[in-house]
C-alpha cells in the first residue's frame, strides 16, 4: 500500500499520524508517532482501514478539509503537516453556493503552516463502476445512474438562472431531470487541485509508491530537530584498534 511505502521511506526519527473521515467529520485515530520504533502499530492500523469503518454514506470532501484543519489546530497536532488522501468525488454533489469558506483559516501563521499540507488524488481519471455490496459485504452488482443523485438539491441554487424550469417556491431546482456520470468513480483532480490552491496546499496525484515517497520528503514537509546520537560502538573499536596496535611490538619480540 502506498501510505505503507512512504512512511516506510522516511528517515527515522519522522512522526506520522492516522485520522479517517466519513461524511464531513473526521476522526483522529492516534497523534504522529515515530516511524522506525512504532512502524509495526502504523502497518498494522493501515491495514485494518476498510470502507466498513464508514459510519454515514455521503461523502463531503471539501467540508471534510475544512473541518480536518480545525481539528490540526489540535496542540496535540501543532506542527504537523496534513496529507489528506481522497478521489475528491464529492457524493452527492455540492452547492457551490454553500461550500466551504477556507479564508476564515486564512491567518498569516496558517498560511506558513499550511503551506507544506497536501492533497493526494487517489484514482484513475477515467470513468469506472463503483461495486455496490449488501450490509454483509458481498457484492451484488454495481451502482447505476437510478441509485444516486446527479445534482445538488439542497438550499437553494447559486444561480436561479441557470436552472431550467425553475420554480421559485416549489421547484428551485427545476423540473428537469437531470442524469450524469455521479454513479461511476473518477478522480475529480481538477477540482482537488482548486482546493489544494484555495488551502495553500500542494497536490499529487497518486500514480505509483515511488513519487510519493519523493512528494513527502521534499523540504517544505522537513523540520529540525536535536536527535541524540550514540559513539559508543566508534569507541570501542577505536579503543581495540590502538590496544591492538600498543601490543604489537610485544607480540613480534616474545616471537622471537
Amino acid at each position: 500500500m502506498a501510505m505503507l511505502q512512504a512512511a516506510r521511506s522516511l528517515p527515522c526519527g519522522s512522526k506520522v499520524g492516522l485520522a479517517v473521515f466519513t461524511e464531513r467529520v473526521p476522526a483522529l485515530l492516534y497523534s504522529p508517532i515515530e516511524v522506525c520504533n512504532d512502524y509495526p502499530v502504523l502497518e498494522a492500523s493501515i491495514d485494518a482501514l476498510d470502507w466498513r469503518m464508514a459510519w454515514v454514506a455521503d461523502s463531503n470532501i471539501g467540508q471534510a478539509l475544512y473541518n480536518t484543519r480545525e481539528l490540526m489546530m489540535n496542540d496535540v497536532l501543532a506542527g504537523s503537516k496534513l496529507v489528506f488522501f481522497t478521489d475528491g468525488h464529492e457524493a452527492p454533489p455540492v452547492n457551490p453556493r454553500y461550500a466551504p469558506d477556507f479564508s476564515y483559516l486564512d491567518t498569516e501563521e496558517q498560511k506558513e503552516n499550511w503551506k507544506a499540507g497536501i492533497i493526494i488524488g487517489v484514482g484513475e481519471l477515467g470513468l469506472s463502476k463503483i461495486p455496490k455490496f449488501d450490509e454483509d459485504g458481498v457484492q451484488i452488482g454495481f451502482y447505476t445512474a437510478e441509485d444516486v443523485p446527479h445534482a445538488s438539491r439542497f438550499g437553494l441554487p447559486e444561480d436561479p438562472s441557470k436552472v431550467e424550469g425553475y420554480i421559485p417556491r416549489n421547484g428551485p431546482w427545476g423540473t428537469a431531470k437531470v442524469v450524469g456520470t455521479e454513479h461511476m468513480s473518477s478522480l475529480k483532480q481538477d477540482y482537488l487541485m482548486d482546493l489544494a490552491q484555495q488551502n495553500h496546499m500542494l497536490y499529487h496525484h497518486l500514480e505509483n509508491n515511488a513519487a510519493l515517497a519523493k512528494a513527502l520528503q521534499k523540504n517544505d514537509f522537513a523540520y529540525e530537530a536535536k536527535q541524540p546520537t550514540q559513539f559508543n560502538n566508534i569507541a570501542a573499536a577505536l579503543a581495540l584498534f590502538l590496544l591492538l596496535y600498543c601490543y604489537q611490538p610485544f607480540r613480534k619480540k616474545w616471537a622471537v
